[in-house]
């Protein structure tokens, strides 16, 4: 005798399946809710500025800096309880530059440094609205 599939068994695999794949993504921006999107970024002097912008790239984080010298992605992107931190390599006058970011993101400010092979420079960022 053959059993039979039952429809409702099925359909309730079928959704917990597909809630067991949702919700880790949506997890995971949630977790970086407070960051994603473009922040303006200057120098404690304001003698430079950036744009930092935020995204979710197949549920990863992602990071795309703006300066002087272009746009360049972001690298060791790493973002745990309010703690930020990358680099980026930027052209400076044909030759690759490294700069390191560090900072603490508080509602829609952010407030760090960022430290280069010249020295170091305190920086201060809003989350455009």
């Amino acid at each position: 005798m053959k059993k039979e599939k039952n429809p409702v068994l099925m359909t309730a695999w079928i959704v917990l399946f597909c809630l067991s794949v949702t919700f880790p993504a949506l997890a995971q921006e949630k977790k970086y809710e407070a960051l994603l999107g473009e922040w303006d970024v200057q120098t404690e002097d304001g003698q430079f500025t950036f744009v930092f912008i935020f995204s979710m790239e197949n549920d990863t984080l992602a990071g795309m800096f703006q300066g002087s010298s272009g746009e360049v992605e972001m690298e060791d992107l790493s973002y745990e309880d309010n703690k930020l931190t990358f680099t980026v390599n930027v052209d400076a006058g044909g030759q690759s530059m490294a700069i390191d970011f560090s900072a603490t993101i508080e509602g829609d400010t952010l407030e760090g440094m960022l430290s280069l092979q010249y020295g170091e420079a305190n920086i201060t960022g809003n989350k455009r609205k």
